[in-house]
């Protein structure tokens, strides 16, 4: 992770998680990439730069605390409108003008709760949280997906190879007791 360009705030913020609350460096990479396109999109609206500029482009080196106290809770909703209106998130799969999907946004407002959360009570820097009653956006569950009979005993009856009984079991089981593969594992 290229930390160059970070404030210290967030490199604190980004430490403390990985050193004190043990999270895993994946997780910590996308709280930082979450948290500078947050601090991006501040600076791009405070800048008075063009609302279509290209967050990539926009230094977040001068964010500091005084910076961030002027972040409101009106500020973080046009974050989040920026995020589901106008950001392209794949823009070979996506129309043009649509924005991340709520689960997206879902970790983006994640970051930002742990963020302030770090800032107003572990640290104390903060007095206020501007997000604390922020409410997630709504995720929708998906069905599992399934085989039909056809296809289960298909898939029964390619197994083979040195092997054979082990995976065969394996797949009774999983097809029978629709666990999920972590738990099959």
């Amino acid at each position: 992770m290229d930390m160059r360009g970070t404030p210290r705030i967030l490199r604190e913020f980004l430490s403390y998680h990985e050193t004190i609350k043990g999270q895993s460096a994946r997780t910590v990479s996308e709280y930082y990439l979450d948290l500078r396109m947050f601090f991006r999109y501040m600076v791009m609206i405070r800048s008075d730069l063009p609302y279509d500029t290209d967050l990539n482009t926009i230094s977040i080196a001068n964010v500091d605390l005084e910076f961030i106290k002027g972040i409101t809770l009106e500020d973080i909703y046009d974050f989040f409108a920026y995020l589901s209106d106008d950001r392209i998130y794949h823009p070979e799969t996506h129309h043009p003008g649509q924005g991340i999907e709520n689960a997206a946004r879902a970790r983006k407002l994640s970051a930002i709760k742990s963020f302030y959360k770090y800032l107003t009570v572990r640290t104390k820097q903060l007095e206020e949280n501007p997000v604390a009653d922020v409410e997630y956006p709504k995720l929708r569950r998906s069905l599992p997906k399934y085989l039909t009979l056809d296809q289960a005993k298909e898939l029964l009856s390619s197994v083979s190879g040195t092997h054979a009984d082990r995976d065969l079991a394996i797949l009774m089981v999983f097809l029978n007791c629709g666990v999920r593969i972590s738990e099959l594992a």
